[in-house]
């Protein structure tokens, strides 16, 4: 992953990956595989709120808890 040099310690890694992975979760061809925005809404405040807290645990899915998000798209898990 790259990040700018110029956010170092502004930012949880962890939160950065979740970004990354939801990023990548939009650029889904089938719009049935894309996160809904209120999915969107909820792993943005996740990757906010890991960013405030500076955790370091991997939630591979996003903190989206019961969303379609993982279940869709097992690559996401």
């Amino acid at each position: 992953m790259i990040i700018d040099a110029l956010l170092r310690d502004q930012y949880s890694i962890n939160a950065a990956r979740k970004i990354a992975k939801l990023a990548d979760s939009c650029l889904n061809k089938n719009a049935r595989d894309r996160p809904t925005m209120n999915q969107v809404v909820e792993i943005l405040k996740q990757a906010i709120q890991d960013s405030q807290k500076g955790t370091n645990s991997v939630n591979n899915n996003f903190g989206a808890s019961g969303s379609k998000l993982g279940k869709k798209n097992p690559k996401l898990r």
